[in-house]
């Protein structure tokens, strides 16, 4: 299984998503060597749990259902960009 999915299934299954979009953007960041092989990512998270939730309480959520991606070895996430929305905010948006 590549990053991607692992990060679709990690975001699915550990904070309900029921959207995930994910762009790599490693290849903009080629020769980078504070990465640690690690790639760089943006995504967009649309979950239940983020209702009623602070953006940094939104983001702690994120970053714990990736920890092991974020600062195991191999490190398989160097940077992530990351926009939250709950399920309300998401049908808004249209």
């Amino acid at each position: 299984m590549d990053t991607v999915e692992i990060i679709n299934q990690n975001l699915r299954e550990k904070i309900s998503a029921e959207h995930v979009e994910i762009i790599d953007e490693s290849h903009l960041h080629r020769g980078h060597k504070a990465a640690g092989g690690g790639g760089h990512y943006s995504i967009v998270v649309v979950s239940p749990q983020f209702e009623n939730a602070n953006i940094m309480e939104r983001i702690r959520l994120v970053h714990k259902a990736l920890d092991v991606e974020m600062t195991g070895t191999p490190k398989l996430i160097h940077a992530l960009q990351v926009k939250t929305y709950d399920v309300a905010q998401w049908a808004e948006k249209g």
